[in-house]
């Protein structure tokens, strides 16, 4: 079969995988199903499905502009009677992931800026551009990544399907927004949010920019009393579907046969890290009385879109979720660069 052949074949797969994922009412089911079929096809035929930055931005874009219609005003109750255990899991999420980087550095043989840099929750493109400026293994720090974020939509999916998703997603119907607008101002306000926050974002070289910007645009316009967050129907699912094909295109076959002397270890740092995130997860909710959904996607460690798609679906609290969340990227997008250039120079 020809090359493009093979393509169009395994995109069309990942498209039914996503179907399916939707139909079995898993949580983000489209991001799921998409992300598994496109990572067999790029280990086992090492065919890989195109999805191209600009797709890649639109749908960052469409999901955090979904996600405005969350941020209800008792969101804002709820985060204020909350705000300062938040910040302390913002912190301790980027301490579990450093802690685990170091033990991972010292029995895998692999340098600290690398292991830091690929188990580091804070955005896995900025995290494999800041380790080329960095003079890092970017190969490593970008299966690190991959490997990491793959672990973690797998065991969030699996959380939020035990947990019992609610009939019905979070995201708003267009008669649920202020106003109860006509669907077209309704869907034309949302997609002007995801346009102007999109570029902002990519424009600020923001972390997930094309996610974050739209969010940070319609969360105050939201909390103003203008529509935010309602999409036709089709356009979310395409647009996780986009982010889950992103994801499993990322790993290679031969890259995963070359690096096998730390993919085993990888795996097992990420795996750590959830770990240590569930028992952040819990504390938090046995000394804050939080409900334990609500803080295992709050702490869960990234990527902060894939994680708020699946916990979109659930009944976890999202005005929590989304503050620890982008608490946490911003951190990471804050400090990342400075402290790893000081090991860099020391070293």
């Amino acid at each position: 079969m020809a090359k493009d052949s093979r393509v169009w074949a395994v995109t069309g797969a990942t498209l039914l995988g996503a179907v399916l994922g939707e139909w079995s009412h898993v949580p983000a089911g489209a991001l799921l199903g998409g992300m598994l079929v496109s990572l067999v096809a790029a280990l086992s035929l090492s065919v890989h499905v195109p999805v191209p930055r600009p797709l890649l931005l639109a749908a960052q874009a469409v999901l955090g502009a979904a996600l405005c219609s969350s941020f209800k005003p008792s969101a804002w109750s709820a985060l204020a009677d909350n705000w300062l255990v938040a910040l302390v899991n913002v912190v301790g999420v980027v301490a579990i992931g450093q802690a685990v980087a170091l033990v991972f550095a010292r029995l895998g043989g692999v340098d600290v800026r690398t292991a830091t840099l690929g188990l580091m929750p804070g955005g896995a493109s900025a995290m494999v551009a800041l380790s080329e400026e960095l003079g890092a293994d970017s190969r490593l720090v970008t299966l690190f990544q991959y490997l990491r974020l793959g672990v973690v939509i797998v065991v969030a999916a699996a959380v939020g399907r035990w947990s019992g998703n609610v009939p019905d997603t979070q995201v708003a119907t267009v008669a649920a927004l202020p106003g109860s607008p006509a669907p077209l101002v309704a869907w034309g306000t949302t997609a002007l949010v995801a346009l102007l926050g999109g570029a902002a974002g990519t424009w600020l070289k923001l972390p997930a920019g094309g996610f974050l910007g739209p969010l940070l645009l319609g969360i105050p316009l939201t909390a103003l009393g203008i529509p935010v967050g309602a999409w036709p129907p089709g356009v979310l699912p395409v647009s996780l579907w986009a982010l889950g094909a992103r994801v499993g295109s990322h790993f290679d076959e031969a890259a995963v046969h070359e690096l096998k002397r730390v993919a085993l270890g990888a795996l097992g740092a990420a795996l750590a890290m959830v770990g240590g995130c569930l028992l952040l997860a819990w504390l938090w909710s046995f000394v804050g009385g939080v409900d334990l959904l609500t803080t295992y996607f709050a702490t869960s460690p990234g990527g902060a879109d894939s994680v708020l798609a699946i916990a979109l679906e659930t009944r976890a609290s999202l005005s929590l979720v989304l503050a620890v969340q982008v608490g946490r990227l911003l951190l990471i997008f804050l400090v990342a660069p400075f402290f790893m250039r000081r090991l860099a120079a020391r070293r």
